[in-house]
């Protein structure tokens, strides 16, 4: 059975000082602890949306079916997420900013395959519910996700970053797409070495790969 599988960040636990007078105290454990049960409630209503989603086409999963599955009342429902979407979307959030810190210990240059091995572990370990997400029609929140997460810079609005963005989310989600559709039929190894060599070798290598336009 699918299940969410990770924890929300929290944005930071508030800090019990013991130099903070006893109200202060008080009040800061309590705002640690609702934290804490926010993200737990955020888990279980994400974690109940995949598996309804296992045996339910999306369109048809209604909020009760959510928080009777997630063992929340409606009002808590209400109180985390607006909608369905809203739900894929933090899901989808921690997963890539999972995804994201793992690639930041390398060059995107100089050590390409390791960070394509590095993100086809990661989706291999959410494939199930990655599949679920494909399949309910989401693409296109997956594509969205992965230009939000790579676009985070200062510059994300400037014409070169943007349509640098949009240009590589939409090449690496539609392979990450294809790869979990085809049940990873190529290992990560073989698909680390033949994505490493396109990025780093462009159109150069479209007779290799038989991808160069063609009269049919």
């Amino acid at each position: 059975m699918a299940t969410s599988n990770h924890s929300h960040p929290s944005g930071g636990h508030a800090e019990v000082r013991s130099g903070m007078r006893p109200d202060d105290r008080r009040l800061a454990t309590l705002h640690r602890n609702n934290e804490e049960a926010n993200a737990f409630v955020r888990e279980c209503i994400e974690g109940a949306l995949i598996q309804l989603m296992e045996t339910k086409p999306f369109v048809s999963i209604t909020v009760t079916d959510i928080a009777r599955r997630a063992g929340v009342s409606r009002n808590a429902y209400y109180r985390n997420y607006a909608s369905k979407e809203a739900i894929l979307d933090g899901f989808l959030a921690t997963i890539f900013a999972e995804i994201n810190r793992s690639l930041l210990q390398y060059d995107p240059m100089t050590q390409t395959r390791e960070a394509w091995l590095t993100m086809l572990a990661g989706v291999r370990r959410i494939a199930p519910q990655y599949r679920l997400i494909l399949r309910a029609g989401q693409a296109d929140r997956l594509r969205e996700r992965m230009c939000a997460s790579m676009n985070g810079s200062a510059s994300r609005h400037e014409v070169g970053p943007r349509y640098a963005a949009a240009y590589w989310a939409g090449a690496i989600c539609e392979v990450i797409n294809q790869w979990v559709l085809h049940d990873m039929d190529a290992s990560d190894d073989e698909l680390a070495d033949i994505m490493t060599d396109l990025m780093l070798h462009g159109v150069a290598t479209a007779g290799r790969y038989h991808t160069g336009c063609q009269a049919t």
